[in-house]
């Protein structure tokens, strides 16, 4: 039986090898030397990471992307928590269609969403601002995209609001799997909704939640696609995060090894992110 369940895990093994492993390999490798892509592969040794921690832009853009991946992974978090305690709360029936609904936009590509946002924050012609005007908020439109200090911002509440469906299906998975003997004791102590969140399900789903952080991280660093549709890296080089920086000095100044090298500076520092977030939201796991 051991034999059998190994031979069946053959294939899955060696797509992963084939797909994941060996590609990681094969670009630390790439890191340490310089092609342009036609021509011989160079050694240069630890050159490539020495001009990266020289190179200006490239390091702002290692800023960008970890403020868009903490505070979109952050509003995702939050919002999905609340949004998965709120349908919780209201009767089935009504509960699938809020879960439906919430969901959606977890199922659309990032690029239809980074369009559409676009639309909706043009400064002149978007439904933002115009909804700014109608209520005579007219000190609080701007040129969402536009401004250096509010286009990251704008970005990572965009990405946060299109993963939030996703954190709610999961911790909501998370809550109905709880026994449905602990909340029929809590009422009976006359203990409210909230305490009952607080004292009960928030302790027992904490595994969850830590899971949920670590995928958040993951997904949100990601941010090409949206990035791209919504700025393309503008203004200027105010949002040119890491994955649009790595593209462009590689298809479009041909410097594969340097990008290379900043696709695993980004591996290392994206897993030394998720081991200290790991860290810092361990605790206590309780049994029922």
């Amino acid at each position: 039986m051991k034999g059998l369940g190994i031979l069946f895990l053959l294939p899955a093994f060696a797509f992963i090898v084939f797909t994941t492993v060996i590609p990681i390999g094969w670009n630390a490798v790439m890191s340490f030397t310089s092609w342009n892509g036609m021509g011989d592969v160079k050694a240069v040794g630890w050159d490539n990471y020495i001009a990266l921690f020289q190179d200006k832009v490239t390091l702002r853009g290692f800023y960008y992307s970890v403020f868009i991946a903490v505070v979109s992974s952050l509003i995702a978090l939050l919002s999905g928590l609340l949004l998965a305690f709120l349908v919780h709360r209201v009767g089935r029936r009504e509960g699938s269609f809020y879960r439906l609904v919430l969901f959606a936009p977890s199922m659309m590509p990032l690029v239809v969403i980074g369009l559409l946002f676009t639309f909706l924050l043009s400064p002149d012609t978007g439904l933002v601002n115009h909804l700014l005007r109608a209520v005579g908020l007219q000190s609080l439109e701007h040129a969402w995209l536009a401004e250096p200090g509010i286009v990251l911002w704008t970005i990572a509440i965009v990405g946060g609001w299109r993963f939030s469906g996703f954190v709610m299906m999961l911790i909501y998975t998370a809550i109905v799997s709880l026994p449905a003997s602990l909340f029929e004791a809590a009422k009976l102590e006359g203990i409210r909704y909230a305490q009952q969140v607080r004292l009960i399900v928030l302790p027992l789903i904490m595994p969850t939640i830590r899971l949920v952080s670590m995928l958040m991280l993951i997904l949100s660093f990601k941010t090409y696609d949206i990035v791209w549709a919504m700025t393309k890296g503008g203004p200027g080089d105010f949002s040119r995060t890491v994955p649009v920086r790595m593209l462009d000095v590689a298809f479009r100044y041909n410097e594969f090894g340097y990008a290379a090298a900043i696709s695993v500076l980004l591996t290392v520092l994206v897993a030394l992110i998720i081991y200290v977030s790991q860290k810092l939201t361990r605790g206590n796991v309780y049994e029922y």
